[in-house]
């Protein structure tokens, strides 16, 4: 084998296993993390050394981690139901998909908290490696629209959404 690794192609024609491969590459990231994580478990077993905390996580959900970092920073917050969406477009997945997909695993790995307020969900971005982090002071809004952190980081958020309604439209 090479430093490379080996290319695998294979074909499914049972549903259920099509199914399950389905659902495993949503909650994995890929459809090449899920058959990874397949064979992995099942004849190289949990022993595995090789095995470390960054090939826990899915590829997609390390790949939102750094988009969220760089859209509100350590310790910031957005709005869920708008990183939900620009997850979405910026990931290529449904936007029902981005919980499980995102979401979750960068909860159980506590890179995410999502915190419930009065008024509004927001995530609290984390770091990878699972250290606590303190929480910059959540947005103040006078009015009962969603918030996501404002200024710099609405901008950019709302710019993203914009250039994903035109790529949808096939407008260039």
């Amino acid at each position: 084998m090479s430093d490379d690794g080996v290319h695998v192609t294979s074909r499914i024609r049972d549903p259920e296993l099509v199914d399950a491969l389905e659902a495993a590459s949503d909650e994995m990231g890929s459809r090449s993390e899920a058959i990874r994580a397949a064979v992995r478990e099942t004849y190289v077993g949990d022993s595995d050394e090789t095995n470390d905390r960054a090939d826990e996580i899915p590829v997609k959900a390390r790949d939102a981690h750094r988009d969220l970092v760089e859209w509100a920073g350590v310790g910031g917050r957005l709005e869920l139901d708008t990183a939900e969406s620009v997850l979405a477009n910026q990931l290529n997945i449904q936007k029902e998909a981005v919980r499980k997909t995102v979401i979750y695993p960068l909860k159980r790995e506590n890179a995410l908290r999502v915190h419930q307020g009065i008024h509004t969900v927001t995530l609290v971005i984390g770091r990878l490696d699972g250290d606590e982090v303190e929480p910059h002071e959540p947005p103040a809004s006078t009015s009962g629209d969603a918030v996501a952190d404002g200024g710099e980081t609405r901008e950019r958020l709302d710019e993203l959404a914009a250039a994903s309604t035109e790529v949808a439209d096939g407008d260039e």
